[in-house]
């Protein structure tokens, strides 16, 4: 892997990128544009997309995301919102990642709802894998519901099965019960200090896991998953996925992201989690793969963060600091 200050060179700096208006139900208002922008301004660099020698997954939630993610040679799979877009658009984005050469993944909603708009999530996923073209390579399972859901389900062909860092596995018990479900992948819990992620890594005897794990390098980390609706709450329901905004007690504005399709919304910490810097501690937990968690980001801010730029302002998360 290579260390921090050497060649941090992106596909992106030689390689036009195409433009394309619209994201089908992706688009910010102009008060999230602007706070899209504010997280702009970058400090110093970290490790490029192209520069981790494991695949490097992307999630992204708009089309303008989509368009720089597709762009990047360094990118394997792309993960595809299935709660930021319209079910008529899920099959189009999905091929357009095959079509680019590239592996094409469905990341579930954060949770399941009875009152939603569209197809029941069970169908969409039938009607999905009944595609050649449209068929999602990875689910991104993201609550225990939808592992339920999953089990019960008849699939002809099984796709590849990720389980995100919101099922939760804090110990080897707890990755044991995880691994029991049928996953193929693990994420590390966002929780963790990267000692308690060492040690979660290899067995009591010291030897390396059996399990594989995808590490967040970056995104976005929600405070919370509301079903009380701030759009409607403050002015009236116009069934659009904005971004709003709500400052803190230290005037930090925290991104609010509305899920108008499972009708939820998420609360974002003002900054984002960035690891993608710490190349010594990514080689030593020995990740199968790494994620960049795209939401609220412009076009232009995805490839500043795939380029390897850090914003002047982020987190660690709890990688440096446990939970008091």
């Amino acid at each position: 892997m290579k260390k921090k200050g050497k060649d941090r060179r992106t596909y992106l700096d030689r390689k036009a990128n195409p433009k394309r208006k619209g994201d089908r139900n992706g688009n910010l208002d102009k008060a999230g544009k602007r706070e899209a922008e504010a997280v702009g301004n970058f400090a110093s660099s970290g490790l490029s997309a192209d520069g981790f020698p494991i695949p490097v997954n992307v999630s992204i939630e708009r089309e303008e995301q989509l368009m720089v993610v597709l762009s990047n040679p360094s990118v394997s799979t792309v993960f595809i919102d299935a709660a930021a877009f319209s079910d008529d658009a899920l099959p189009l984005l999905l091929a357009q990642v095959h079509h680019a050469g590239k592996k094409a993944g469905l990341r579930l909603p954060r949770v399941l709802r009875e009152i939603q708009s569209g197809k029941p999530l069970e169908d969409l996923i039938y009607l999905l894998l009944d595609s050649q073209e449209s068929k999602p390579d990875a689910l991104l399972i993201r609550s225990f519901d939808e592992v339920e859901l999953l089990l019960q389900m008849e699939l002809k062909e099984r796709p590849e099965i990720v389980f995100d860092y919101t099922l939760y596995g804090y110990h080897h018990a707890a990755a044991d019960v995880l691994c029991s479900l049928g996953q193929d992948k693990l994420t590390f819990p966002i929780e963790l200090t990267f000692p308690e992620l060492l040690h979660l890594c290899r067995r009591d005897d010291g030897t390396a896991s059996a399990y594989k794990y995808e590490l967040l390098v970056y995104g976005h980390l929600p405070m919370m998953v509301s079903a009380n609706c701030l759009r409607k709450t403050t002015d009236a329901c116009d069934h659009e996925n904005r971004i709003l905004k709500l400052k803190d007690r230290m005037e930090k504005s925290m991104p609010v992201r509305c899920y108008c399709k499972p009708c939820y919304n998420e609360i974002y910490n003002a900054d984002p989690l960035v690891l993608y810097d710490l190349p010594e501690e990514i080689q030593r937990l020995s990740p199968a793969s790494v994620r960049y968690d795209f939401s609220i980001e412009s076009a232009s801010l995805v490839r500043q963060i795939l380029s390897g730029q850090i914003p002047a302002s982020f987190t660690r998360g709890h990688f440096k600091n446990g939970i008091q």
